[in-house]
């Protein structure tokens, strides 16, 4: 796995130290404001937090709750709200699916959607209802061989890969025409993470980079791709059993009082952003052709 780098991927500033963390440290830029984790966890450790039991996170039923998965049908989906109208009814790949929700949605809404994770048991779950819709393991040459898309969402997905410029230009490589990227990730920036501080919740073990939309705007523009539209102050939706348990598995802070809302869904700030990408030139303007 790639190490941690010795300055930021963003715009190159020397690092400065934010704080400890178990064996390692939160180190930020003072330029751009990206923060990182160094040294990254080994690939044993990575093993071990992304094991059997990593959505356990999730609550006890391991997201079978319905209204877990509800919840997290409806933040999906309102992200699919932010794609732009030359993209709708493309081919789409959710890479990160977990237990593949986001699949079912996007196919409701008229995309061709496919989905892909690296978490072996969750595929096998989202195989029960999708078939070889899903694929387990990273995106090479052996995942859905042969086709090209017109959306790529990465829910929670960028702030877990070490190398995000060789993510960006895998899904370059696989990306029809006219096509764009969405994602939605941590934003060190954000007035969730001030007014939490250490205790931000995405500050988990397996997130290596916490982004801002400054940096983000700097990487991506020197990976050739252009910021389409980015939004802060991302909304999602909970239960307050899904936070509970959440809360529990990492150890982090939980809102008092947060019983009081029963067994009610509702949408609350997470300190995210969210980003659609488009490649730089020629190749990302016009309306998205058939992909092959």
């Amino acid at each position: 796995m790639t190490g941690a780098p010795a300055r930021c991927i963003a715009c190159g500033a020397e690092p400065r130290p934010r704080f400890a963390q178990g064996g390692t440290r939160i180190v930020g830029c003072p330029a751009c404001g990206l923060e990182w984790r160094t040294p990254f966890p080994t690939e044993e450790e990575l093993a071990r937090l992304y094991g059997a039991d990593y959505f356990a996170r999730w609550g006890p039923a391991r997201g079978a709750d319905p209204a877990v998965r509800a919840a997290k049908e409806a933040t999906y989906g309102a992200f699919l709200g932010a794609l732009p109208a030359r993209v709708a009814g493309g081919r789409l790949l959710d890479v990160g699916c977990a237990l593949g929700y986001s699949v079912g949605v996007a196919r409701a809404r008229g995309f061709d959607a496919y989905g892909l994770d690296r978490n072996a048991e969750a595929i096998a779950h989202a195989r029960g209802e999708l078939g070889d819709r899903v694929h387990d393991g990273p995106l090479d040459a052996r995942a859905f061989p042969g086709l090209r898309f017109d959306v790529f969402t990465l829910i929670d997905v960028l702030e877990h890969v070490p190398a995000p410029a060789a993510l960006l230009g895998v899904l370059a490589g696989r990306l029809a025409p006219g096509g764009v990227v969405l994602a939605v990730l941590p934003n060190a920036a954000s007035l969730v993470r001030r007014a939490l501080g250490r205790r931000w919740p995405h500050y988990a073990p397996e997130h290596l980079y916490l982004w801002t939309p400054t940096a983000l705007r700097h990487f991506s523009e020197s990976n050739e791709w252009r910021v389409a539209r980015l939004e802060t102050g991302v909304r999602k939706t909970f239960t307050a059993a899904y936070l509970k348990a959440y809360s529990e598995a990492l150890g982090g802070w939980l809102p008092p009082g947060l019983g009081l809302l029963g067994t009610a869904p509702f949408r609350a700030p997470t300190g995210e952003l969210l980003v659609v990408l488009e490649r730089a030139g020629p190749a990302s303007a016009g309306a998205v052709r058939p992909a092959p």
